[in-house]
């Protein structure tokens, strides 16, 4: 009986002392930390470059056209897209040189007197998993010329041989008498000179036809040139001022012989068309302001490679 009374008192200490071992620590106590988490890498975000864009056209093919004897160099493109993104990374002047001559797939074309043509250089993107991937270069051709036409050389006309012997004498018959008028000092009115009719518009070549609208690739330079007309003959502009535009770009708020030059980046809101309004004064009518209008509808331009 003993026995047993001290194996139950054991039994007794032996579960307190566990009890004890298991309690939550007092607020005196320290707690024990869980070990530092090293930080993994940030995600890298994709570097879009600067002026990037979607494309809705595609590139075809370069045209040259001759009319008369204006020479047209320019680029066709189809309107859909391939997908890609593009920005322009250049735009030169005729002769002109740029560090992406030589880099482009379809090349740059060259005036008759060798000179470069005048244009705007694209690089095309293509968006992958790693981000934004440049695929290529393309040159879009905007330039013209006129060839000067040499005046026609008369053929010298053929002497008739001299004859050795003298013709015959004729008689001739004495002019007959006629009497003069006497002086008039009626005063003569002076004739009233007719006004000419002018008009004006807007052309893309200094010789060229006026245009009521235009299509525009995103990022070229665009030469817009005003033209007067009296009696439907050309005539010089003795100024020109630009009464409203939207491009991005303008050489001038006006001026006189030369174009004007623009450039748009932006693009319209779908279905926008947006217009160049002039104020042109013409050499034959200085005193009149004649106005011309010309729409402008935005393209981007696309590769095919």
């Amino acid at each position: 009986m003993r026995n047993r009374t001290t194996a139950l008192a054991m039994a007794i200490v032996l579960s307190l002392g566990t009890s004890a071992s298991a309690r939550e620590p007092s607020e005196n106590e320290s707690r024990p930390f869980p070990p530092p988490v090293a930080p993994g890498p940030d995600p890298v975000a994709f570097v879009v470059p600067a002026g990037l864009y979607f494309v809705t056209d595609t590139y075809v093919a370069d045209v040259v056209t001759t009319t008369d004897a204006t020479t047209t160099y320019s680029t066709t493109t189809v309107h859909e897209s391939t997908g890609t993104f593009a920005r322009v990374i250049d735009s030169v002047d005729t002769g002109a040189s740029s560090v992406f001559d030589g880099r482009a797939f379809n090349g740059r074309g060259a005036l008759r007197d060798g000179r470069a043509l005048a244009g705007t250089y694209y690089q095309n993107f293509v968006l992958t998993a790693d981000g934004y991937v440049a695929v290529g270069i393309v040159f879009f051709q905007d330039d013209s010329e006129t060839q000067r036409r040499a005046a026609a050389s008369s053929l010298p006309s053929a002497t008739p041989a001299r004859s050795t012997t003298p013709p015959p004498a004729v008689a001739t018959a004495a002019p007959p008498y006629v009497a003069t008028p006497a002086p008039s000092f009626k005063p003569v009115r002076p004739i009233a000179s007719a006004t000419p009719t002018v008009r004006a518009g807007i052309a893309l070549a200094a010789d060229g036809p006026v245009l009521a609208s235009a299509e525009v690739l995103r990022g070229r330079l665009v030469r817009f040139w005003p033209r007067a007309f009296a009696n439907e003959v050309a005539v010089p502009i003795r100024s020109w001022r630009l009464v409203s535009a939207q491009p991005d770009y303008v050489s001038a708020a006006s001026g006189g012989a030369e174009p004007l030059v623009a450039q748009w980046i932006q693009m319209p809101a779908l279905g926008v068309r947006w217009s160049l309004r002039f104020e042109i004064v013409p050499e034959a009518a200085p005193n009149e302001r004649l106005e011309a209008q010309i729409s402008i509808t935005l393209r981007s331009p696309a590769l095919i490679d």
